[in-house]
């Protein structure tokens, strides 16, 4: 299941008692805060982007807080269930596959990456649900024979989490270096991210015969954990 926004909208009037008024001012407020920041975005500009009034956004969600604590979670349950869905996808991922559920999630990468910058306890609760739903996703992908297995699978998940969300931090310099940003292009353009991301995963960086020690390393502090 992936983001999806661009509804249809119509006049103020009728879309304050349509059912799906709580779901256009989330995906608003999504949007604009990953556009603009959370300082920069007022409560009037998302209540215009969903075509309702300002009191019905502060009726549904009591206040600027409440609004994004809704939309944090919101985040990470979509981030969650595209991620399981690709785990559950029989057979390889088409390009065209990633790139549209990339294409669609890329509103709320923004978003996140907006609270990350902004910090705080919102982002703290926000990286500890996307590490809880890691672990999900990641022990399913094990079971299907997707992933191999870590000594450390909340510390292997927390950094993956911070690399990638810290990579795309980062994307002013990615686009000068891999002349592609993920953040400002479109999916389709993020073949040099993609291939270099997927190298990584795929087939690592260090051969651990190599590093014996490190190898060592590795397990002594594993035991340490398990005593």
């Amino acid at each position: 299941m992936a983001y999806r926004y661009g509804c249809t909208r119509g006049p103020e009037d009728a879309s304050a008692s349509r059912p799906d008024a709580r779901e256009r001012i989330q995906q608003a407020a999504i949007e604009l805060y990953g556009e603009h920041g959370f300082e920069a975005t007022s409560l009037k500009a998302i209540a215009e982007r969903a075509e309702v009034s300002a009191p019905l956004v502060l009726h549904h969600f009591g206040s600027k807080a409440g609004l994004r604590t809704v939309c944090d979670q919101r985040a990470a349950e979509h981030l969650r269930q595209a991620k399981l869905e690709a785990v559950r996808r029989q057979g390889s991922l088409p390009q065209n596959y990633l790139f549209e559920v990339m294409s669609q999630n890329l509103p709320l990468v923004r978003y996140m990456l907006r609270a990350f910058a902004a910090g705080g306890r919102g982002a703290d609760a926000l990286m500890d649900q996307l590490v809880e739903d890691s672990l999900e996703y990641t022990a399913e992908a094990e079971a299907l024979g997707q992933v191999v297995s870590s000594r450390n699978p909340e510390h292997r998940a927390a950094l993956l989490l911070m690399m990638s969300f810290g990579s795309m931090m980062m994307h002013h310099q990615m686009k000068r270096l891999l002349g592609v940003s993920p953040v400002e292009d479109p999916p389709e353009e993020w073949g040099p991210y993609i291939a270099a991301v997927s190298e990584i995963y795929l087939y690592g960086v260090l051969r651990p015969e190599a590093y014996p020690d490190l190898v060592a390393f590795i397990d002594d502090h594993r035991k340490g954990r398990d005593r």
